[in-house]
């Protein structure tokens, strides 16, 4: 009977040692992976206050830093779409990132995106871009979808830029989905709204995100396939013209407007 205990003892020691969660590396900024299409998986960062992407190896050792040039007053917001062969042929990184700025005296934001080359070297600047998607536009090709906007009029403009890119990723991008219907009604509104939406088949929940003019999120709320709509207060809302969208896993569907009264 003795002999039966400790083994039981010496198994749940084992196991426990066995199911551990350990520490592998911390890093300073918010940090996710890549799989380049030579260099197989390599960590990234974006390094706000010094302008910079920094892209480690598996054992955490730097492999290379890339400087992401802003404007006079500008601040890095989104670095993506690390890769070898994606935007142009020539072997070398590159990768895209949008910047903001804000004007405090008119309470707006400006935004503008780079598409650059490891060594810095631009390959496209889009001016008033906010959200960069590669969205395939058919079975062998695919293109740079930039969603821009300039907050500094009212209603503020809104406009999409198409481009065509050299290559094919080879992992998961974000795609901005057409699958996802999505409006609110009445728009304008006074008081409440309804936000009818429609998940596409194989996503269970996702979130709608409630943002206001100069690109602040007001509110967030979780929503799945139990219903196909939510009610909003939006009483207390100051007059004006808000933002909304979905976004599920690494998609996000196309940002729509609700005018409040």
């Amino acid at each position: 009977m003795k002999s039966l205990i400790l083994s039981c003892i010496a198994i749940i020691i084992i196991f426990s040692a066995s199911a551990q969660i350990s520490l592998d590396h911390k890093y300073d900024y918010s940090t996710t992976i890549v799989k380049f299409e030579t260099l197989g998986y390599k960590y990234y960062l974006m390094d706000v206050p010094n302008a910079q992407c920094r892209i480690y190896n598996q054992d955490h050792s730097l492999y290379k830093t890339i400087n992401c040039s802003v404007p006079s007053g500008y601040y890095l917001a989104d670095i993506k779409f690390l890769s070898e062969k994606l935007f142009d042929t020539d072997g070398g990184i590159e990768l895209a990132y949008t910047y903001y700025k804000y004007n405090s005296s008119q309470q707006y934001y400006t935004y503008g995106s780079k598409v650059i080359n490891e060594d810095g070297s631009a390959l496209i600047t889009i001016s008033g871009a906010q959200y960069l998607y590669i969205n395939k536009t058919a079975d062998d090709s695919y293109k740079l979808f930039a969603y821009c906007f300039d907050y500094s009029v009212f209603p503020e403009t809104v406009w999409t830029n198409i481009y065509n890119i050299s290559g094919t990723p080879t992992s998961i991008v974000e795609n901005s989905s057409p699958e996802i219907e999505l409006n609110m009604f009445p728009n304008p509104a006074t008081q409440t709204v309804k936000v009818e939406y429609q998940l596409p088949g194989d996503v269970s929940t996702g979130i709608l995100h409630l943002i206001d003019n100069s690109g602040r999120q007001l509110k967030q709320y979780t929503i799945d396939k139990h219903t196909n709509f939510l009610a909003l207060d939006v009483s207390s809302f100051k007059s004006g013209t808000y933002h909304y969208f979905i976004e599920y896993g690494n998609t996000r569907s196309v940002s729509k407007k609700l005018v409040v009264r």
